[in-house]
């Protein structure tokens, strides 16, 4: 169980990554919205037709976003390392159904604030407002990267990238969905690991 110490240890330690100089009086109000909840491998925080009305860190585990498509595939979105600031931002945004999952792969602590009172925090406080500026800035400047990165290179180069950056993604996400992720099959996928280590 964690206590309410922890908790505050953590999430202050992880705004304060994005924010070094944050009043610690205002930070410890913002605090105090964040409530903390447990995940089972396998565990979904989001499902495909709610809301997503929260902002979720994963403390222990790989995240995955995905949804299904036409012919009933399960298609990755993104993948998100452990300790960083998620969300299904096109459904928090605009509070409209979402048409994605969210997943953790890992038993976790997760540490959530609802919209509402992420909103509050904006509008009544100048550092709080800087921090959301700087966690949409992290979301979406990954998200370009991992696209780029995935649309410009082969295969073997997506694979060698997540290698070298990613390693843990090798070990705990299967591969299936890596290669749903780089749009390749799982076989190709396969082949490409064998690959590397017969030159390794």
């Amino acid at each position: 169980m964690v206590n309410n110490k922890e908790i505050k240890n953590f999430i202050r330690q992880k705004v304060l990554s994005y924010k070094p100089d944050f009043d610690l009086e205002i930070l410890e109000k913002g605090l105090e919205k964040f409530e903390v909840f447990s995940c089972k491998s396998g565990d979904f925080i989001l499902r495909a037709g709610e809301t997503c009305r929260k902002i979720f860190v994963v403390e222990n585990s790989i995240t995955r976003c995905y949804f299904m498509d036409k012919e009933g595939e399960d298609r990755t979105i993104w993948l998100e390392a452990e300790s960083i600031l998620v969300t299904e931002y096109e459904s928090f945004s605009s509070q409209t159904v979402s048409r994605c999952h969210i997943y953790c792969y890992e038993d976790s602590i997760v540490y959530a604030i609802n919209k509402e009172d992420l909103m509050m925090l904006y509008a009544q406080y100048h550092d709080w407002a800087i921090f959301g500026l700087l966690i949409m800035e992290e979301h979406y400047v990954n998200l370009l990267k991992f696209r780029n990165t995935i649309i410009f290179n082969n295969a073997g180069e997506n694979y060698d990238f997540i290698e070298s950056d990613y390693p843990r993604f090798l070990e705990v996400v299967p591969f299936k969905h890596l290669a749903s992720w780089f749009n390749i099959s799982a076989v190709h996928l396969s082949r490409i690991r064998k690959e590397r280590i017969k030159i390794n």
